[in-house]
């Protein structure tokens, strides 16, 4: 009997947070696209160690080369961007210099003192594991770095959307009357616009480059939970703990931060989740066009517009599959992910 009491003082204590991520984790797509998303982040993180090559370097005489294309190479010595120089063919190595054939088929040789070694060795073996584009970049190191792009450009926009969605959607529903019909207005304005069109609007405006494509989609994306966030209000508005904050003498600031906006949130994370998965699309579009990050940044949708003439003559589909590949897993998981809020956070269901 004391044993059944502490066990049902222990669950007491849990919080309704806890049984949320127990239901999300019986979601297994769900849980397996938290996952990824989280590998996917840490990769973005840690890009510079990650990465096998420099994915600005670029090596002319490996222009779009298939995967797991690898050639001899040799490094020159110096500051600032490395230098590469691709052998075709060596010829032979004395004390003091190598003699090769380039990818002219000239012979030249490099004096052994200016060139990098390593134990001694001058010539090394370069490997691009999903092969190069049309400027000789390694893919692979590109992919990984535009994650970072598309990552953050999605994760800050999503903020923007968030903070001027719940600002507003609050103040719309809290006070209702003048207020809720003006911000309705403004809602249904924005509303009214197709959002891509929107974004690239904005885009021109505010310029080309990393900074303008985050808050372009912003301020373009944070409508449908203004929505949401209002018709919260209207609805928590006329609760007892709500009627009794008011009666305790709480000012507008304290209710709607500290007591109703709480209880609101569920909604407003699962439509978060499908605004960034938007949000990437919306980054990776605008790259495509131009407007967004500008090279020679990688970008997923830049990576598809350098590659798709490639795709048109039958050659190199890598450089459009890729990063194709990589906007389509991330947004299903990030979709994957909402489906599994939306029912984890679901008061209705049971524990």
């Amino acid at each position: 009997m004391k044993r059944e009491t502490n066990t049902a003082i222990v669950n007491k204590r849990k919080s309704l947070w806890h049984y949320s991520y127990i239901r999300f984790k019986r979601h297994k797509l769900a849980f397996i696209s938290s996952i990824y998303l989280l590998l996917l982040i840490a990769v973005s993180l840690f890009a510079e160690i990650i990465s096998p090559h420099n994915p600005d370097r670029q090596i002319l005489e490996f222009t779009s080369k298939p995967s797991f294309y690898s050639c001899e190479v040799m490094q020159k010595k110096g500051k600032g961007a490395e230098k590469i120089i691709p052998i075709k063919k060596l010829i032979k190595e004395t004390n003091s210099e190598i003699y090769y054939i380039d990818f002219l088929d000239k012979e030249k040789s490099e004096v052994k003192a200016s060139l990098v070694s390593k134990n001694n060795n001058y010539i090394f073996k370069e490997t691009f594991i999903l092969g190069t584009d049309k400027f000789g970049r390694d893919l692979l190191s590109r992919l990984i770095y535009g994650a970072r792009i598309s990552l953050s450009v999605g994760l800050i926009s999503q903020t923007i959307a968030v903070l001027i969605g719940i600002i507003l959607g609050s103040l719309s529903g809290y006070f209702r009357g003048g207020t809720d019909r003006i911000i309705m207005w403004f809602i249904n304005v924005v509303w009214a616009f197709p959002s891509i069109l929107l974004v690239i609007s904005i885009s021109v405006v505010l310029g080309k480059g990393y900074w303008q494509a985050f808050v372009a989609i912003g301020l373009t994306s944070w409508v449908e939970i203004a929505r949401i966030v209002r018709g919260q209000f209207i609805t928590l508005k006329e609760s007892e703990y709500v009627e009794s904050a008011r009666a305790l003498g709480f000012g507008h600031t304290r209710i709607i931060f500290r007591h109703i906006l709480p209880n609101a949130m569920s909604p407003v994370i699962v439509t978060s989740t499908v605004g960034l998965a938007n949000a990437i699309i919306f980054e990776a579009s605008l790259s495509f066009l131009g407007l967004g990050v500008q090279p020679p940044m990688a970008s997923w949708g830049q990576m598809i517009f350098d590659g798709y003439k490639y795709l048109i003559t039958g050659t190199n589909f890598g450089m459009v599959l890729y990063p194709a590949l990589a906007i389509m897993l991330i947004v299903f998981a990030v979709n994957l992910i909402g489906d599994g809020l939306r029912d984890s956070l679901d008061p209705k269901l049971k524990k």
